[in-house]
């Protein structure tokens, strides 16, 4: 639940205080000022997205509204205006000042707080994503500074899906918003009446938890997303566990299927930021990578530390019949370079691929006699990534034997350098 921050300005402590209980009464964050000076620390530090203003200020009603406008340009706050003129001229000129809406003192309780929540509503709602009705990143930017100033503990999770941008591209923009759709209706039915959610990208989300219930949360969501995963995709891709992204050159990529990969971390006495937090779920976050299913990663005090940075990759094994072609493949490679090797035969590539130990394998579709789909099965186990190139028409069969990338002979030298360096970054 987000809770609003409420500034009231008057001069009177009974009404003020009357107010301040109505609204707390639905669940906001409410502040009193007295005057203009008194409040304006509470703007500035608070960033309160409704101000209430009485007029039972020194100034004149219309006059203060104009300069609470002024000092709020950036952060744009609802000003709701009470008074105890019933006069139209009165009303015209303070909404005219800037107000958002005008009530009269003698209002009852139970429409001060109607009106109230109706303001709220359409603040909140105003913030929603379109496709996955969940607040969008100022709001979650927002909590997470609220979070901070609390001295309560809190746990933060965030969730990305794998591959989400890849299956935008192969299969459309409505099914991207289905998978969206569905991800946040699960993220929902997990929250708690004090729990938070909200968009820090349009396919990103950030959970405001309590510790206690960080990691069922993040267990249960990547359980759900991969149990709903199959009706994302056609039967063929599913059973595969790959789908294939054409580009305009006729090159053939496999791509895994898409997967939730989960960070969680705790607030802990040494962050006073939640710009720290971020970084800290971002860091984590890479530790999930490399699994093939959807996972989370948990941040425990005792174990935080810094992810190690990987060795680069560099090395490129190359498995081509044609001595002139593999040739050049090789000089262009070590001109940027990357550390080559190149072979000519099945037996060649399998003695030099153990020592050699390559990041990326180039192989040739071979012959009648002698095809290469076997060697492509047996090292995509390992982590390699693997261009097959051929004139063999048969490109599902080449994908399914391991191949990440099919590229149809001929091929420009300038296109399979582009992916090598993709693959080897």
């Amino acid at each position: 639940m987000y809770k609003t921050e409420v500034l009231i300005i008057s001069n009177r402590k009974e009404l003020s205080i009357k107010y301040k209980k109505l609204i707390e009464n639905l669940g906001q964050n409410v502040v009193i000022a007295k005057d203009l000076s008194d409040a304006i620390s509470d703007i500035q530090n608070k960033e309160v997205e409704f101000i209430i203003i009485s007029d039972t200020i020194k100034e004149k009603l219309s006059d203060f509204i104009k300069k609470i406008r002024i000092l709020t340009y950036n952060t744009r706050p609802i000003i709701i205006a009470v008074s105890k003129s019933n006069d139209l001229n009165d009303k015209l000129e303070t909404l005219e000042a800037g107000a958002d809406d005008f009530l009269g003192e003698e209002i009852s309780k139970s429409e001060f707080q109607m009106r109230f929540k109706a303001h709220i509503r359409r603040y909140i709602e105003s913030s929603l994503n379109p496709t996955t009705r969940i607040v969008n990143k100022n709001i979650t930017i927002k909590a997470l500074k609220k979070s901070f100033a609390q001295i309560k503990p809190y746990s933060y999770l965030l969730i990305k899906i794998k591959g989400i941008n890849t299956y935008r591209k192969t299969h459309g923009e409505i099914a991207y918003e289905k998978v969206l759709q569905t991800l946040s209706a699960i993220i929902n039915s997990t929250l708690s009446q004090e729990d938070f959610v909200g968009h820090i990208s349009d396919s990103e989300f950030i959970l405001i938890t309590n510790t206690m219930q960080a990691e069922k949360i993040a267990s249960f969501l990547v359980f759900a997303f991969d149990n709903i995963l199959s009706k994302f995709y056609s039967n063929d891709e599913y059973e595969n566990n790959f789908t294939i992204e054409y580009d305009e050159t006729k090159q053939e990529t496999k791509q895994a299927l898409m997967r939730l990969n989960i960070s969680a971390a705790e607030k802990n006495e040494n962050e006073n930021d939640y710009r720290e937090i971020l970084n800290n779920l971002n860091e984590l976050i890479e530790l999930c990578k490399n699994s093939l299913n959807s996972t989370y990663v948990i941040d425990r005090i005792k174990l935080k530390g810094k992810v190690l940075k990987k060795e680069k990759k560099n090395k490129v094994l190359i498995l081509e019949p044609d001595e002139a072609l593999s040739c050049l493949l090789k000089n262009v490679c070590e001109l940027e370079g990357i550390k080559t090797e190149i072979t000519f035969n099945k037996k060649e590539f399998e003695k030099i691929y153990k020592t050699f130990k390559p990041d990326v394998a180039i192989i040739d579709w071979g012959n009648k006699q002698e095809n290469h789909l076997e060697i492509a099965k047996k090292i995509s186990k390992d982590d390699v990534k693997i261009i097959f190139s051929s004139t063999y028409l048969n490109k599902k069969e080449i994908l399914k034997s391991g191949a990440d990338l099919y590229m149809p002979k001929p091929y420009e030298i300038n296109d399979i350098m582009e992916w090598i360096k993709k693959f080897l970054n």
